[in-house]
């Protein structure tokens, strides 16, 4: 099972990769003139997530967002609410077993189809952290990439 304490060691353990890579990459150049650093891509650095995250918002944008809203932000059907605000700890502060059994069973009555016929709880658990994520604000909307998709475009690129 994946933790938040999980979830935030691997960011953790990317972010020191990426700065590992940074440097890796500064010292090929040593005699490049002296120029102030660039200004971190915020946006980019907002949407590097674990494996697990990533796939959460590739099911998200396959059953989910019809109704939820793209990225989580609700809207799309009055009746579907806003997740990021039902995960949130200012909001209503829907546990995570709670969020499985919804999803897995639905919610007939509300419009709300079950999924355990198309998605195993490894995907729902999947979405979970996507959609915590999201609420907890630390992934910003937008396509989120994983530290294993920039260094293979970094490999790729002369």
């Amino acid at each position: 099972m994946v933790t938040k304490h999980g979830v935030r060691r691997s960011l953790a353990v990317a972010s020191v990769l990426v700065a590992v890579l940074a440097a890796g990459a500064s010292r090929r150049a040593p005699f490049a003139a002296a120029s102030p650093a660039p200004a971190r891509d915020t946006v980019r650095d907002s949407l590097l997530v674990p494996d697990s995250i990533y796939q959460g918002w590739k099911w998200w944008h396959v059953y989910c967002f019809r109704c939820h809203g793209e990225d989580a932000i609700g809207g799309v059907n009055p009746s579907a609410p806003d997740l990021r605000w039902a995960l949130s700890s200012s909001g209503a502060n829907f546990p995570r077993d709670s969020f499985v059994n919804t999803a897995l069973n639905g919610r007939l009555d509300k419009g709300m189809p079950s999924w355990k016929v198309l998605l195993d709880t490894t995907a729902i658990q999947q979405l979970y952290l996507y959609v915590k994520a999201r609420s907890d604000g630390w992934l910003k909307p937008g396509r989120p990439h994983r530290l294993s998709d920039l260094q293979a475009k970094s490999t790729k690129s002369p």
